[in-house]
This record gives structure tokens, sequence and C-alpha cells, in this order.
């Protein structure tokens, strides 16, 4: 049964665009759409060859301690949180959100030069604070893109944005194995040297590869008020919101502190090599890709709610078994079930906040990222300190009560509707 909301809440995926049958201008696989798509997934393969080997280079090249790392990566998403803040603010100001594309992929260009080229653990946390935190904007900002375009061109925003969520999973497939191929070829310095020059790709495609789409009127950033005493109203998030914001950061915990962690588990705890990390990763972004797409298609008939929640539900059982796997096949199972679950988390959220927050795409996108950089400045803390007190295997006990909690809070999220009614 789907969630129970009061006659004066805005539903998730309620808006008028998906209540009624959407009228479209070019289905999801017309040539309208290959250019965001190759822009998604040059994007997608950036993240995939950077995100699997930053703790190997943290671990392996810059040789810092499991307190260090958690420190990096908690510093990275405390920068990112204002960074993404600050673009949301923008991009739904300017006429034409493909130049801050162009500077995002510009900035994170020049970050994984500064990884090729130095090894000093504080100018590599100086650099990545700066310009791999711009660079990372490029999601929620691809993502605000493909939700004008999709309103735009009357689709339906919840199955385009699952569909294009979904090319960026299977950038994913190829991106870790390759990857990590090529880092065991080439070594670090020539490794972020490719990844700097996927990130210019990804700038070019962005800013002149892209269409043109202004925002309908429907989604236009609304302006603040002046409230007596000349200082400006910010619209207030409702409390629906603030516990799905809640789930957010909780399961965005989760998800960072698995991809913090689990290559140094796999090739320190286990003793198998790091391509095992990309295999691992491309199997989970295999399996993600179905359960993207089908759970954003039958999400109005079940109810998004539900469908995260049992999802989080499944995390419990998922991060509770995975100290135990040691194996390659038990690995690549785990990889596969951590799919189905991120599968869920990582997308249904995203556009329920893009759904329920005030503000334009942009903001709302920028809201959500925000969330998620919390979860990342939370997850690095965390990481740090448990790997250092109980080894690297260990920490998947934390993600698993995590996963209960972001059970809970979306299971009060009905409660407080009702209450509200």
């Amino acid at each position: 049964m789907p969630e129970t909301l009061p006659s004066s809440a805005t539903p998730a995926f309620g808006n008028a665009l998906l209540d009624r049958p959407p009228r479209r201008a070019a289905g999801p696989g017309t040539s309208a759409t290959v250019p965001l798509v190759g822009a998604i997934t040059v994007y997608g393969l950036t993240m995939a060859f950077q995100s699997t080997s930053l703790s190997l280079f943290l671990a392996n090249a810059v040789h810092a301690t499991p307190a260090l790392i958690g420190a990096y990566f908690t510093a990275r998403a405390a920068a990112g949180i204002v960074v993404n803040q600050a673009a949301g603010w923008i991009s739904d100001r300017v006429r034409d959100r493909r130049v801050l594309l162009a500077v995002a992929g510009t900035a994170g260009a020049i970050g994984s030069v500064a990884l090729a080229a130095v090894h000093d653990y504080a100018l590599v946390l100086v650099t990545g604070m700066v310009f791999l935190s711009i660079g990372g904007i490029t999601f929620g900002q691809l993502f605000a893109y493909a939700n004008t375009f999709a309103a735009a061109g009357r689709r339906d925003v919840t199955a385009f944005s699952a569909v294009m969520r979904a090319v960026f999973s299977a950038a994913w497939v190829v991106g870790p194995p390759l990857g990590l191929f090529l880092l065991a070829g080439l070594g670090f310095r020539s490794f972020y040297l490719l990844v700097a020059g996927l990130s210019l790709v990804s700038a070019v495609v962005g800013r002149w590869g892209l269409p043109p789409v202004a925002a309908p009127a429907s989604v236009r950033p609304e302006r603040k008020r002046r409230a007596p005493g000349g200082r400006w109203k910010v619209p207030a998030l409702p409390a629906r919101l603030w516990l799905l914001l809640a789930v957010v950061l909780v399961l965005g915990i989760v998800n960072q502190m698995y991809f913090i962690d689990i290559p140094l588990h796999v090739t320190k705890d286990t003793g198998h090599g790091a391509q095992l990390v990309g295999w691992m990763a491309g199997v989970t972004a295999a399996a993600e890709i179905p359960v993207m797409v089908i759970a954003g298609r039958i999400a109005r008939r079940v109810g998004p709610g539900r469908i995260v929640g049992a999802s989080a539900v499944a995390g419990i059982a998922l991060y509770g078994l995975l100290p135990f796997a040691a194996s390659v096949p038990a690995l690549l199972v785990m990889a596969a079930l951590n799919g189905v679950y991120q599968g869920v988390s990582l997308s249904i959220p995203m556009v329920m906040v893009q759904d329920e927050a005030p503000g334009g795409p942009g903001s709302s996108s920028a809201l959500y990222t925000s969330a998620f950089g919390v979860a990342g400045m939370l997850a690095g803390a965390v990481t740090g300190a448990v790997t250092t007190a109980v080894g690297y295997g260990n920490l998947f006990w934390v993600c698993a009560a995590l996963s209960g909690c972001a059970a809970l809070l979306m299971a009060a999220r009905p409660s407080l509707a009702r209450a509200r009614s």
C-alpha cells in the first residue's frame, strides 16, 4: 500500500506531469537524448575510474593511515557541501546550466592532474577539497538537466530519471574492472592523467554537446519573499521532507562507507588482488541497472517509500553477511546483492527529494547532493575511527545497523502524515 499523505501535502512523484499520462515530445530512446546519454556515460566512467582507485591510491601511493584516509574523505565531503549548495543556487538562476558542467569538468581534470603529480598527503587533501569537489557537482547538474529535459519534453520524469541513472550505472559495469586493469599496467601517475582527459571530455560534451533546454514555468525557482524588517524569508521544509533527507543521509553513509572500505577489505583482509575490487564494482553496477529501471516504473503503484524501506531492511541482511564472505564467488554474490540494494536506495530517494523539495530542479538536486555530502563527511570519520580500532571487515556491522535506522525513518513518514491529516 502506498504511503498515506495528508490532503494538503504534495505526494512523492505526484506533480502534474506524473499524475496524468505524459504527452511525449520524444521518447527516451530518440536522438534528442543521445548527447545526454553520452555526457552521463563519460562522467560515469570518470567517476568509476576515480572512485574505485582512490582508497588504494591513498593507502599505497600516499601511504596514509586508515585514520588519515577517513579524514581525507571527511574533508572532501565537507568542501563538497559548500560547493554543491552554491552550484544549486547558481544553476537555477543562470540561463545555461551547461556552463556549470563545463566548469565542473575542467576542475575535475585539474584535480586528477594533481593526483598524478603529487603524492604528499597535505597537497592531495587540499587539491581534492578544491578541484575534485567542484568536479563533483557534475552529477547533480547532469540530473537536474535531465529533470528539466524530461519535463520540457512532457516525459515521465520518474521513469526518465531512472533510465538516465541506469545509464550512469552502465558506465560502472565497464569502468571499475577496466580502470583497475589500466591502473595495474599504467601506475597511478599515467592512470590519473587518463582520468583527467575523461574529465575534459565530460566538460566539452556537457557544454557544447547537450542541447539548450529552458525550464518550464512549473519548475522555475521560487522567489524568496522579503519578510518584515527587510530580511529574506526562505521557504521552510516540511517535516516529511526532513525525514526523507535523514533517510538519504543514513543510506548515503552506508553507501560511502562501503565504497571507502571495500577495496581495502578485499586487498588487505581477504588477500585478493585489486582487480577483484573492479569486478565487484562492475557486478554491482550491472545488478543496479534493471533494478533502477523496474523500481522507477513501479514506484507510483507500490509507493516509493515502501520500496526504499524494503531495500533498507534487505541491507541489514546484506551487510550482516558481508564480513563472512571471503572467497571470490562469495564476494561477487555480495557485490550483486549490493547492486540490488543500491539500485533502489540511490535512485528513488533522489527523485523523491526533487519532487517534494521547494524551488527548481537545481536547488532540489543540490539539497539531495548536500545531504549525500554530509553523509560522506560522516562516513569518512566513522570509517577512519572504526577501521583503526577493529579493522576493515567489522565496519560492515555498522553498515547493517545504519540500514536498520534508515528503514525505521522511512516507516515514520506515513505515521507523520496520518498525524498531520
